[in-house]
């Protein structure tokens, strides 16, 4: 049986983001995400996902670009894992966070 769960980071002033994770029938996970400035959506934001093993960042295993609504995608991830989301924008780290799936 699949589940959908919707829940919300908490944003620096003047910042918002929206994730959703669908896990499959299979139990396996994705990172749906929204890069917004404002209300407006970040095209061309390069996104980049990372296991970790600990406290550290270990392994790159995904480098995606949002389109033209600000989305990306990620999928499909282990379960219960935890990872790390690196967004950049023309040189400039825009945000990172940490998500277990």
């Amino acid at each position: 049986m699949s589940a959908f769960a919707k829940f919300y980071f908490r944003p620096s002033k003047g910042e918002k983001i929206h994730t959703v994770v669908t896990p499959k029938e299979d139990e396996s996970c994705g990172i749906c995400g929204k890069v917004t400035d404002g209300e407006r959506p970040v095209t061309g934001a390069f996104v980049l996902l990372f296991e970790t093993e600990g406290q550290e960042t270990k392994k790159l295993l995904s480098a995606v670009t949002t389109d033209e609504d600000g989305e990306f995608a990620f999928g499909p991830l282990a379960e219960k894992e935890l990872y790390v989301i690196k967004i950049y924008k023309d040189s400039l780290k825009l945000r990172e966070l940490e998500i277990t799936v």
